[in-house]
């Protein structure tokens, strides 16, 4: 209650108080657009055909083989074990991280940017931001992914202690245990707590991220392959080398996209089409906010130069906040930028937030100008969450016109599953029987 009071009687302006009332209306619709009709479609929508089918098997001791580390399926077994193994049951887990994200970016942004205004648009950007909803509506992984990799970093901004530094640790083999991907924030992690003089306890504590990521696997395995804990051992190692083999395999898909696509939102993907019983269509598209994508992404571009000249000119801290946030961006993405195996923009959400907090670096640096600063972030902040609304639609089934659902494909790429893009394998001569729909 102290801190609620501290930001609404931080700053008496009408800039701020209008701030404020914008962010407590956005992180409120937020929350109401990750748990309306969560059930709904009932249908399997995009990956629900293998996560939760795969969740529901570690209940059962079945095994089936996956790429990825077994603790995302875990968290989604939670929810079937509670609510059945339908539709509520596989979307409730990642609905509640997706709720949970919203106070964890709030938190991150006051301890990154040291600024209230900086931590209310980080909470505004996160709730308002439609690939996260949707992403919390549906049993897929990547928000789980995008949970952790957060937690880590804001635990390395808290840690004023050598025991402190493993809940960092314990966070990191956690975001790994979900997806390897993950593992790049290391970097970010390992530089703010090398700015605090604690990097060589994190460096020789990251045995405990192994043990925690071996940890998981080897409970996936007693479960569904074997009790023998030497059979669950050896079984760990195969797994491990024949997941290597296979996650370089370069497999087409209509709605697959190289790296170079996401940070301009080229390809968002269809999760479902359907009508109602007046005619009036039902779509998810997993599609983001285009300003807070696209300026975000400008802000990571803007942000790079602008390190880059200042430790040109030496004029640069060490401690400036936008240096992990960028760091964190750039090792993220750099495994997809090397890698073979064709992407989807759904590997682009743990990588996001760190855009989306250099946007806000950005625009807290626009509010502290004198006179018109604060008013252009309020305009900005405010035409975010319109869009939003505006998209809101897509993101959470409601029901729309033929007509208005075109209004909101401004590319076609955006829509049309036979217009796949440069890099998912797709733009052969024949590509129906190479390429799923």
């Amino acid at each position: 209650m102290g801190l609620v009071k501290s930001f609404l009687s931080y700053n008496g302006s009408w800039a701020y108080r209008s701030m404020v009332l914008i962010s407590v209306c956005t992180v409120a619709l937020g929350v109401w657009a990750r748990l309306y009709h969560l059930g709904f479609p009932p249908s399997i929508l995009w990956d629900e055909r293998y996560f939760p089918a795969m969740a529901n098997k570690f209940l059962q001791g079945v095994y089936q083989f996956d790429l990825h580390p077994p603790l995302g399926k875990f968290i989604i077994a939670v929810g079937i074990s509670i609510l059945g193994n339908e539709a509520l049951g596989w979307r409730i887990m990642p609905s509640l991280f997706g709720l949970a994200l919203l106070p964890l970016a709030a938190i991150l942004g006051w301890y990154c940017l040291k600024e209230r205004v900086g931590a209310m648009l980080v909470a505004t950007f996160f709730a308002a931001e439609t690939i996260f909803i949707v992403h919390s509506r549906t049993g897929v992984m990547d928000i789980f992914v995008a949970f952790f990799v957060l937690a880590a970093l804001l635990a390395a901004l808290l840690a004023e202690s050598n025991r402190q530094v493993i809940f960092s640790s314990v966070l990191i083999g956690l975001a790994i245990a979900v997806k390897w991907a993950a593992f790049p924030v290391a970097v970010p992690v390992g530089y703010v707590l090398w700015r605090k003089g604690l990097l060589r306890q994190f460096l020789g504590g990251l045995w405990i991220s192994a043990i925690v990521y071996v940890a998981v696997v080897y409970v996936g395995a007693l479960i569904t392959i074997t009790t023998n804990p030497i059979g669950a051992w050896v079984w760990a190692w195969d797994w491990h080398v024949d997941a290597a083999r296979k996650v370089t395999a370069v497999i087409p898909h209509t709605w697959g996209s190289p790296w170079w696509s996401w940070p301009i939102m080229l390809r968002p993907i269809r999760f479902f089409y359907g009508a109602n019983a007046e005619g009036l269509l039902q779509v998810v598209v997993a599609i983001g906010n285009p300003l807070i994508w696209w300026s975000s992404t400008l802000a990571v571009v803007v942000s790079i130069f602008d390190i880059a000249r200042k430790a040109i000119t030496r004029k640069l801290s060490a401690d400036d906040p936008i240096i992990p946030i960028v760091l964190g961006y750039v090792f993220l993405l750099a495994p997809w930028v090397a890698g073979t195996r064709i992407p989807y923009i759904y590997n682009y959400v743990p990588i996001y937030p760190f855009a989306i907090l250099a946007l806000v670096y950005s625009l807290c640096r626009i509010w502290n100008r004198p006179r018109w600063g604060p008013w252009v972030v309020v305009g900005f902040t405010a035409c975010a969450v319109a869009l939003t609304v505006f998209f809101l639609p897509l993101a959470v089934a409601l029901p729309i016109s033929e007509d208005d659902l075109m209004r909101r494909m401004w590319i076609d790429y955006w829509f049309y599953p036979e217009r796949p893009v440069p890099g998912s394998g797709c733009l052969v001569p024949n590509p129906a029987e190479l390429c799923p729909q």
